[in-house]
């Protein structure tokens, strides 16, 4: 079952391995059960990864905390993204998995594997609306390294598509919620933004500016402590990823939430804005080659 779970994971004509083209057919979903293996999935639109600095400083300190000593430099992660987007001509959007794997040991160095990803994005009805959720009693080891973890990842993934939700959010042994297996939570209570502590979660890089986004229009926004049994507390919910950028949360099992909420409109507009300039400023730049 678990290796079911990523046997179809890999889509497009080709993949990179250590800045090699090879065909997909090349890609070894059984590599999930060796070693170790840290990575950041990207979201790309018009052919432009968005925030693809923030991932690869997220991805390198996601090798530090595992104690990894080797890995490769930013011009050469750059080089991999171009090499996959422009050998997958149809490919001018969807989601990109950067993944390095340690195959013997921390010690040794990295095989780096880049490829696109199967992806869900949110209908403009579940914008509208909002998506239903679930919450689900689990912990990540190291909150801030993103690695594979076959176990939860598939466990969470089941009991999602068994309640017919669109994520589960994690709550830790002392009863509060941490973080969406795929994304970060935020509360609304009035005219106050709230989220869990960043040394509690994986600090997303949407959650990044999302709290930027509030502090410069002047949203109240706080890193508190969020307990499930106070979430009828708060009128409105919503979650932040790479896929779904910010999207409205309907319910949390039996807790319903506003998704028409004027400040989570607010956020929402400021993020899309957000994401069209940036790929405004960066495009031309990505499209050059790195080496």
């Amino acid at each position: 079952m678990i290796t079911t779970l990523y046997t179809n994971e890999c889509r497009g004509e080709v993949i990179i391995i250590n800045g090699n083209i090879v065909t997909s057919e090349c890609f070894d979903p059984g590599i999930m059960n060796r070693g170790l293996s840290v990575y950041e999935v990207l979201r790309v639109k018009d052919k432009t990864p968005l925030f693809l600095e923030d991932h690869i400083e997220r991805l390198y300190c996601s090798a530090r905390i595992t104690g990894a000593e080797t890995f490769p430099s930013e011009k050469f992660i750059n080089k991999n993204f171009h090499l996959i987007i422009e050998n997958n001509q149809d490919k001018n959007e969807g989601n990109i998995k950067l993944l390095l794997h340690f195959p013997s040991g921390i010690e040794q160095k990295p095989d780096i594997y880049c490829y696109y990803v199967s992806h869900y994005y949110p209908s403009e009805k579940e914008y509208t609306r909002g998506v239903p959720v679930i919450l689900e009693n689990a912990e990540r080891e190291k909150a801030h390294a993103k690695v594979i973890n076959m176990k939860l990842q598939s466990s969470v993934s089941r009991k999602i598509k068994a309640k017919n939700a669109y994520e589960a959010l994690l709550v830790n042994k002392d009863g509060f919620v941490t973080e969406g297996s795929k994304s970060n939570v935020f509360m609304i209570s009035n005219k106050n933004v709230v989220t869990p502590p960043e040394k509690d979660v994986l600090p997303g890089i949407t959650r990044k500016y999302i709290i930027r986004i509030c502090r410069e229009s002047g949203i109240d926004i706080t890193e508190s402590k969020i307990h499930y049994r106070e979430l009828n507390n708060y009128q409105s919910c919503f979650i932040t990823g790479t896929s779904p950028g910010v999207l409205a949360v309907k319910n949390i099992g039996t807790t319903v939430f506003d998704p028409e909420n004027e400040f989570l409109k607010i956020i929402s507009a400021k993020y899309q804005s957000l994401v069209y300039n940036y790929i405004a400023l960066h495009k031309n730049k990505f499209n050059k080659y790195y080496y």
